[in-house]
């Protein structure tokens, strides 16, 4: 009997792992022109980072997290049951950025930094649709730490980068202020802020009626550096922003382009 099973992601071939590799190859570029650090972090996250970060307090309905059995040796049904699962100390990644933050935890920084990962992050997604919206996905962050004025010139000048990238692979879009779309209803407040302080910006194809973001600019302020104690010189919180694309959301559209070209010259 075939039997088909659920996927967090669709797997990639030959054809889908090459296309990965060139814009993994060419996000890399970038973040090594920005002078960023290069790092490599693990999927797993404490927990105890994520509820430092307030990930839980907004996005709580992302949150997946990976637990131990309690009674490994039962058998049978019950076995994989809620009532079977040890209080999980463990998250997965909902984004690599949070590993950063942790990392620089009760730091002094003599100057700003720039850090740079790839990796596979995780949400719980209502609904799923492969290249689009995933449980699990991969991403490649550049992440700015420093003083507020560098975050944010840095940050721009980045992400105009990003944006001449996209284009070279045929992502033609526009950077938009956009407010996070998974805040809890409790967090509208705080979503309209965003928006009128544009500290999210997304670049989003032309003609894509969804207007799914290919990419992100995050502003955090002083938030990270307050929540995990990370100064500069001077004794001030420094200020974070993280630059974040999405590779299967550019793979998938890449792809579909190279589909229609081929249709339409059969």
């Amino acid at each position: 009997m075939n039997t088909r099973y659920a996927q967090a992601a669709p797997p990639r071939g030959r054809e889908g792992i090459a296309v990965y590799q060139r814009i993994e190859g060419a996000l890399a570029r970038l973040a090594e022109k920005m002078g960023a650090a290069p790092m490599q972090y693990p999927v797993l996250i404490a927990r105890d980072a994520l509820v430092r970060a307030g990930y839980p307090d907004a996005f709580a309905h992302l949150l997946m997290m990976g637990a131990n059995l309690r009674s490994p040796e039962l058998i049978g049904e019950g076995q994989l049951e809620p009532g079977n699962l040890a209080s999980p100390q463990w998250c997965l990644s909902p984004a690599v950025c949070y590993h950063v933050y942790a990392g620089f935890t009760g730091q002094t920084l003599d100057g700003p930094r720039v850090v740079t990962a790839g990796g596979r992050c995780f949400r719980h997604e209502a609904t799923v649709d492969a290249g689009r919206r995933q449980i699990e996905f991969e991403m490649r962050e550049i992440v700015l730490l420093g003083a507020a004025d560098w975050v944010r010139g840095t940050a721009q000048a980045g992400s105009e980068r990003l944006g001449m990238i996209a284009r070279e692979f045929a992502l033609a879009g526009q950077w938009r202020a956009a407010e996070d779309p998974f805040f809890l209803p409790r967090a509208q407040g705080q979503a309209l802020m965003q928006r009128l302080k544009e500290t999210k910006l997304e670049y989003c194809l032309e003609g894509d009626a969804e207007e799914l973001a290919l990419a992100s600019v995050n502003f955090h302020g002083d938030f990270f550096g307050k929540r995990f104690d990370i100064r500069d010189a001077d004794g001030n919180f420094i200020h974070t922003a993280c630059i974040a694309a999405g590779i299967d959301r550019w793979a998938s559209c890449i792809q579909r382009h190279r589909k229609e070209a081929t249709s339409c010259h059969s």
